[in-house]
């Protein structure tokens, strides 16, 4: 084949791809023009960590290879990036959960990509002036900042209406909360308590999750109007932004070097470390694909905000979820697409050789996979009842622990043994001692949060890491736990031989992970030495 006919049909097949894909800025550039469309990004903050991603993809020319010339606009405390794409001041834009109340109330925004899985939304007070927690807040000035619906919902699940704080706009740093002018702060924990640590301000975090508020973070989104126009343009951007940030987490020396060189000159390395590790453990990139959203999460977040009077009950999501596998009538590509048909089915007959070869090796490769998976499995897990083995348990502990000290927040630890097992055993046989355990589980995943960490570390004795929790909270959901326990029983066990006590100890200043488990054990001890079926404080 002569080199003008084989390019000839390059080019086709690049330009029947791209008009398949309805890419337009990329038919542009294969084209060989260099059209680039332009599009500007709202971001929510302040230039730091928190907009790496896209900061590679521009540096790095990913969003120039989509056929996009990204603007990247500046955020703060009072920027409403919904209203700048409502009013088509900007394509794009970086918001919240609270995109949600900002559709029901009419803006047509749409999500496009999750970056945190957990929200960074907390308050902060200072510990030695600062109200002692959340219930105390009435009466004490609050620095809100634009858009943080989560913690208004926050505030009203634990009955504590903005109507009795005195409220006021959010300056973008800790000084006020440093200097005395107001009691709390609206805040990231990505951010802020690195500041007050820095300047040595003891302080205290009150998270939504302690009240079971687990929304999504920092979410791409965009408007209808260009999902529907630009479509192309849509994903470009998409795809772009979620291979910078993977980037960003890969290599985030890499990103402080570019944030300070072209963005932040004044950030001190260590705050930007700080943030890009917090930062890893909301999006858990090791857990969930970067930009993954579930129409149930989202549907759980609107019953949140419907529960807090921020939106009505039963929202319908359709159009407010973008789906990136959209594509454009291609009715009109019917011919084009015979002839790129012809040069497949050419391509195909070469390829048919190799077909049984690449099955054979996909098979022992997912072979190989599923083994592997379920050796790691086995590694970390206990059999029968499905839940973290005592190794597991210890690292994750070991991790929480790390992370308490760090950010400041509060961790409980529960010990539990099942009262009298081996009599169950004994009485009705291995087999109804197994499903004991099984139903003694199900009682605990009914009570505890899906964030808490529960498991296995030994016969009949388990463990519970409760995050963010102070210990009142722990002690309540210990006392659920011991009564839903009670209420349980199995085919061949009835409810009144099911019972567990419980030791609790919280964290406190100065200990290590073994200590915390001494004092938690010793707890359970005396719970046992009691008469058992019973919740005792270390």
């Amino acid at each position: 084949m002569s080199l003008r006919l084989r390019t000839l049909l390059l080019t086709l097949s690049i330009v029947l791809m791209a008009l398949l894909f309805g890419n337009a800025p990329a038919l542009a550039q294969a084209a060989g023009d260099g059209l680039l469309s332009p599009v500007r990004l709202q971001l929510k903050w302040t230039h730091q960590f928190q907009g790496a991603g896209f900061y590679l993809a521009l540096e790095r020319g990913y969003y120039r290879d989509a056929g996009l010339d990204v603007t990247i606009i500046e955020g703060g405390p009072t920027i409403d990036a919904a209203a700048r794409i409502a009013d088509g001041e900007a394509e794009f834009g970086v918001g919240s959960a609270g995109l949600l109340v900002e559709r029901v109330k009419g803006r047509p925004v749409v999500a496009m990509a999750v970056l945190m899985q957990h929200s960074p939304f907390v308050l902060l007070t200072r510990s030695d002036t600062g109200p002692p927690h959340v219930h105390a807040l009435p009466g004490h000035r609050l620095m809100l900042e634009t858009h943080a619906e989560e913690l208004l919902a926050y505030l009203a699940v634990e009955r504590v209406p903005v109507g009795v704080l005195t409220v006021l706009p959010h300056s973008g740093s800790v000084d006020a909360l440093i200097k005395g002018e107001v009691d709390a702060i609206t805040a990231y924990t990505t951010s802020e308590p690195y500041d007050l640590r820095a300047a040595g301000i003891a302080y205290q975090v009150f998270s939504p999750r302690a009240a079971g508020i687990d929304f999504y973070g920092d979410t791409i989104f965009t408007s209808e109007r260009m999902v529907r126009e630009a479509p192309s343009v849509v994903e470009a951007f998409r795809k772009a932004s979620l291979r910078g940030w993977r980037e960003a987490l890969a290599d985030p020396a890499a990103a402080i070097n570019l944030i300070q060189r072209h963005y932040a000159p004044t950030l001190e390395r260590s705050r930007l470390a700080f943030e890009a590790e917090e930062m890893a453990r909301l999006m858990i990139p090791d857990m969930v694909e970067v930009g993954y959203m579930h129409e149930g999460r989202w549907r759980h977040i609107a019953e949140g905000f419907a529960a807090a009077g921020l939106m009505p009950r039963d929202v319908d999501l359709s159009g407010f979820l973008y789906a990136p596998d959209q594509k454009p009538d291609l009715t009109w590509l019917y011919t084009a697409l015979a002839v790129l048909a012809g040069l497949t089915l050419s391509i195909g007959l070469v390829t048919a050789r190799f077909r049984a070869l690449n099955r054979r090796l996909r098979q022992e490769v997912a072979e190989r996979t599923r083994l592997e998976v379920h050796f790691r499995v086995l590694a970390s897990q206990d059999g029968l009842t499905g839940l973290s083995n005592r190794r597991a348990f210890i690292e994750r502990a070991q991790a929480e622990l790390s992370r308490a000290r760090m950010t400041g927040t509060p961790l409980c630890l529960m010990m539990l043994d099942i009262d009298h097992f081996k009599s169950i055993n004994d009485q009705f046989g291995h087999a109804a001692g197994d499903a004991s355990l099984v139903a003694f589980c199900t009682a605990c995943r009914q009570v505890l949060r899906d964030l808490d960490v529960m498991a296995r570390i030994g016969g009949e004795e388990f463990a519970v890491l409760l995050a963010d929790t102070e210990i009142a909270g722990a002690l309540a959901v210990a006392e659920r736990l011991r009564a839903a326990v009670e209420m349980r029983g199995t085919d061949q066990v009835e409810p009144r031989f099911l019972t567990v006590s419980i030791g609790v100890a919280m964290l406190v200043d100065g200990e290590d992970l073994d200590q915390l488990l001494n004092r938690a054990d010793r707890a359970l001890y005396t719970a046992k030495m009691e008469g058992r079926n019973r919740v005792v404080m270390a």
